[in-house]
């Protein structure tokens, strides 16, 4: 196992492949390892910022199949210009078992054998994070897909964006920020699909000490 350094916090590079998969204590060892240098905190199977700058921007489901790739990039190269720029990411898979349980069958396997492409022979439910090194943006795009296409909930963090993505069964994707600048930055970045400020419980869920939550 080796560490990078490329971003502001420490990320791990398990066995340097381009996806590692984890498991839920791992992912929650690991948030609280960084929290002090990403912000991040993790409540069961929910990330949030304590920050008071803190923000959450709200995005509409695709509608076709071109679309969900299309937003798999999106999210997967959010906070950088280009894939040199990509230090690595987390993806968790929260909730992958809801709707109907033969179209879920699918997406497992699906995912599962694309798992295992990377050595991993694990179903999702034993550990359902996954870790892409340097430049591996592809890869994460390809596995942020069935979060949209089966509708599942899932979590994306990025090394060195000051920001998490959120993607939800309830048919919305949500991208939650830090600071001002990232949130204004994110805004610009997302204007041509439409981004929406996050409503009330959105931000009392990911962003419980956020000062919008007393703006007018």
């Amino acid at each position: 196992m080796s560490v990078n350094h490329s971003g502001p916090f420490t990320m791990i590079a398990f066995l340097e492949r381009a996806m590692t998969a984890i498991t839920d204590e791992e992912i929650r060892e690991f948030l609280a390892k960084n929290e002090s240098s990403i912000g991040i905190r993790v409540h069961n199977r929910i990330l949030r910022y304590d920050d008071l700058e803190s923000n959450v921007l709200c995005l509409k489901f695709p509608e076709t199949p071109l679309r969900a790739t299309y937003f798999s990039r999106v999210v997967s190269m959010l906070g950088i210009e280009d894939e040199a720029m990509f230090y690595g990411a987390l993806l968790w898979i929260t909730l992958s078992d809801i709707g109907s349980p033969q179209l879920e069958k699918t997406g497992w396997s699906m995912v599962e054998m694309m798992r295992r492409g990377f050595g991993e022979n694990r179903p999702i439910e034993a550990a359902p994070g996954h870790w892409f090194r340097n430049g591996a943006v592809v890869e994460l795009a390809a596995f942020v897909l069935p979060c949209f296409v089966f509708g599942w909930d899932a979590f994306i963090v990025p090394n060195g964006g000051n920001l998490f993505v959120r993607i939800s069964h309830d048919e919305y994707w949500a991208v939650v920020t830090r600071d001002a600048e990232t949130y204004d930055a994110v805004l610009n970045s997302l204007k041509g699909i439409g981004p929406e400020e996050g409503s009330r419980g959105l931000l009392q869920t990911f962003c419980p000490h956020s000062r919008h939550l007393h703006s007018d």
